[in-house]
């Protein structure tokens, strides 16, 4: 049983709430309306569907229980929990967060005092504590070898608690227009051992990708293949590290130039053995839930779906939960 236990993502209460013109209705109606329109028309049908709903969610339940222990994974300079009882895991310490974020338009004062757990390339095995809740925010699509990941997570979750992910989607980011991630492609990163984005994801996330506008997206206008090069980038797109050189198009080279430089700068990392940040995996709620389930089937994970949302209208991301047996 689940030490947290939020409502069905299909609140009856709260979508009335949300749309009373179907108080008129009995539930049995209320329940087809949500089948046919909520996820096509992006309804919000449950109170912590959206990130910041989400992050109001557990935060009081931290606060609420002293006993509660919580993992962030990777909060970066922005962590989403915050309190006594809540502890940080990131690829780099703080002070190499602040000067990272040097010159970056953030605020220095959210960064962490001090980050717990520190691992090179997201290797979780540093962690040496358990945690009722582990939570990550656009953290799991950068992890090439998902059920490495997944594995990890287990060993650090007590019986009963939850992998809480805020994943992007990909319909309404930049990865608009490349492929949805398989299960073939999962297991393939697994049983190859993957430790490093491969050069294709790279160059799609630094290269190839359109326009990060969610709106724009849900209102059809996707642009236009690799498009953003129209546009000059925005902190909202994405950027590809590599050897700690970001790569973002500002029009400075030709496109024959920026992809041999990004070529060679891979092939640098490779050497080095350097971390690399891309997206690995791109997916939808639909296809997330079936890698999820399939991953149980083949029981290389023993992580459970317990809650998947679906993309509220105007975002970018859903909201998941994963609950350790």
């Amino acid at each position: 049983m689940a030490i947290v236990t939020p409502p069905p993502t299909l609140d009856l209460d709260y979508y009335r709430q949300m749309y009373p013109e179907l108080n008129i209705f009995p539930d049995e109606v209320a329940k087809v309306h949500c089948e046919k329109f909520a996820v096509e028309q992006g309804h919000t049908t449950c109170f912590y569907d959206r990130y910041e709903y989400l992050k109001v969610f557990l935060q009081k339940l931290i606060d609420a229980d002293d006993k509660l222990k919580a993992l962030e994974i990777s909060p970066w300079d922005s962590p989403f929990l915050r309190g006594d009882n809540v502890k940080y895991f990131e690829v780099m310490n703080a002070e190499e967060v602040r000067k990272a974020t040097v010159g970056v338009q953030r605020n220095l004062d959210t960064i962490p005092e001090k980050i717990d757990f520190v691992g090179a390339k997201g290797d979780l095995s540093v962690i040496n504590e358990t945690f009722d809740i582990v939570f990550s925010a656009h953290v799991i699509e950068h992890c090439p070898d998902l059920v490495e990941h997944f594995q990890n997570v287990s060993k650090i979750l007590n019986a009963g608690g939850l992998y809480i992910m805020v994943v992007p989607d990909k319909r309404y980011c930049f990865d608009y227009y490349h492929s949805e991630s398989t299960i073939s492609e999962v297991i393939d990163a697994f049983v190859n051992d993957r430790k490093i984005p491969r050069l294709a994801d790279v160059i799609n996330f630094a290269y190839t990708r359109t326009h990060n506008n969610p709106i724009l997206h849900w209102l059809g206008e996707h642009g236009e293949r690799y498009g953003y090069r129209k546009n000059p980038p925005t902190e909202g797109d994405a950027r590809a590290e590599i050897l700690g050189e970001y790569f973002f198009d500002d029009g400075s080279e030709a496109d024959y130039q920026k992809l041999a430089h990004l070529v060679k700068k891979y092939a640098e990392a490779l050497k080095e053995d350097a971390y690399i940040s891309a997206h690995n995996w791109r997916f939808t709620p639909d296809s997330f839930g079936y890698i999820i389930n399939m991953l149980n089937k083949f029981e290389l994970i023993d992580l459970r779906l317990f809650r998947l949302c679906h993309t509220v209208w105007g975002r970018l991301e859903f909201v998941a939960m994963l609950e350790k047996p």
